[in-house]
């Protein structure tokens, strides 16, 4: 990575205001991103598709030293992610695998146990151990190193 690449820093935000937070720092000229996944809620008078945040509470910036107060204007933001002391750090490369994560649709039609895929998140080869109730998915990757579990698309 050169000197010049900015990284991205975690934003905590107010309950429920993720993508709330992502349009008002765009609307800043802000690089700003959070994963989300479209679902079906059905109320007992309609039927509505909306965007449900993987990470809740937080929202992800892109934003050099000189800017970063400017990501305040947003009222929803309560402040930087600091780990020891200092502002949480997050390589683009991690970025683009949610990014990447959030497009992948992973049916239980095309994968069966003990098949081969390329996991979510982690972008490497790993072997299906189970599927579980709800479309929870258990795998293990190939160095045997990782097993995560994900949701399967319904």
């Amino acid at each position: 990575m050169n000197n010049n690449e900015v990284f991205w820093h975690v934003l905590k935000v107010k309950p429920q205001h993720e993508l709330k937070v992502v349009s008002d720092l765009k609307k800043l000229g802000l690089a700003a991103y959070t994963p989300f996944v479209e679902q079906w809620h059905r109320w007992s008078d309609r039927k509505k598709k909306i965007k449900k945040p993987l990470i809740s509470r937080h929202v992800f910036v892109q934003v050099s030293p000189a800017h970063d107060r400017l990501v305040f204007n947003s009222q929803s933001v309560n402040g930087y992610l600091n780990i020891h002391g200092q502002r949480a750090k997050v390589w683009p490369n991690e970025i683009q695998r949610l990014k990447d994560y959030c497009v992948q649709a992973y049916s239980p039609d095309h994968l069966k146990e003990g098949a081969l895929f390329k996991a979510p998140v982690l972008g490497t080869d790993a072997q299906l151990l189970s599927v579980g109730k709800n479309n929870m998915c258990s795998a293990i990757s190939s160095c045997g190193r990782f097993t995560i579990k994900f949701k399967l698309a319904s």
